[in-house]
């Protein structure tokens, strides 16, 4: 502290000249429009540019989970390329269906309705009740769209019901959320007399124009006491992990417009 105030009393002179300096500036700034606009614009460069580092230092740093998850991935694509005709009309090889890439720019998950916030939007054909997956499985679905952003209604929110069915039976059940830990879900509607075990797998049953089928969802972690005579209920873990979520793709219907026109109420 002496050496502080040493140093104070030796430089007191510059001192001076330097905040009156700064007043100065700050003085000429407020006043006059133009020079305002151009520290504001300044202000802002400075900020993006250190947003922007610390973002390529955060992608740096997510390098190796990503090219594991790139691996993985492409491992998946060749193995179903050498798949035959008729197992390779899978979920990504679907002609009916288009992927668009996206990243994720805001996620919520401790909330009751979770939504996430992707940067694509309308000019590059992203549509409401369009499916969201990931390279884990299903994502949620598309809610709200702007120019070149979208809202993603996530399987962790309480209005969210995803029609799925077990890959051992193809029995069909809904998986819901009970607004309880994130990495978790309910699996509703299962018929009583079905025999549930743990670690049963469950996919997207197909019958939704969101999505396609055979896109992973989940496994069961547990049953549950039933519902009633007719229905019983599980506990899902599902296999996409919210918490990490950062690449997502988008999937587009392209034949969505002929099947709607063929579901007329009478």
């Amino acid at each position: 502290m002496y050496n502080l105030f040493i140093f104070i009393k030796k430089n007191s002179a510059a001192i001076v000249f330097i905040l009156l300096e700064i007043l100065c500036v700050i003085m000429v700034v407020q006043s006059l429009p133009y020079h305002n606009r151009k520290m504001v614009s300044m202000s802002n460069s400075i900020a993006g540019g250190i947003h922007k580092t610390t973002s390529n230092w955060n992608d740096y740093l997510h390098l190796k989970s990503e090219n594991e998850l790139l691996a993985e991935h492409n491992a998946l694509l060749m193995s179903r390329l050498g798949c035959d005709e008729v197992e390779a009309d899978t979920a990504y090889y679907d002609d009916r269906f288009t992927y668009i890439p996206a990243h994720v720019v805001n996620n919520s998950i401790y909330e009751s309705n979770n939504y996430i916030v992707i940067d694509k939007g309308s000019i590059d054909g992203i549509e409401p009740d369009m499916g969201v997956i990931c390279d884990e499985g299903v994502v949620g679905k598309i809610l709200n769209v702007s120019k070149h952003y979208a809202s993603v209604m996530s399987m962790l929110n309480i209005k969210s019901v995803i029609s799925c069915r077990f890959t051992d039976n193809q029995y069909v059940a809904n998986v819901v959320w009970d607004n309880g830990y994130y990495r978790y879900g309910l699996v509703k509607d299962i018929p009583s007399h079905l025999i549930i075990n743990v670690g049963d797998t469950l996919v997207t049953s197909g019958f939704s124009n969101s999505f396609p089928a055979d896109i992973m969802v989940g496994t069961i972690e547990d049953n549950l006491d039933d519902e009633n005579g007719m229905f019983s209920t599980a506990k899902l873990k599902f296999s996409t992990n919210f918490s990490t979520l950062r690449h997502v793709y988008v999937v587009k219907n392209n034949f969505k417009a002929e099947i709607d026109s063929l579901c007329i109420t009478r």
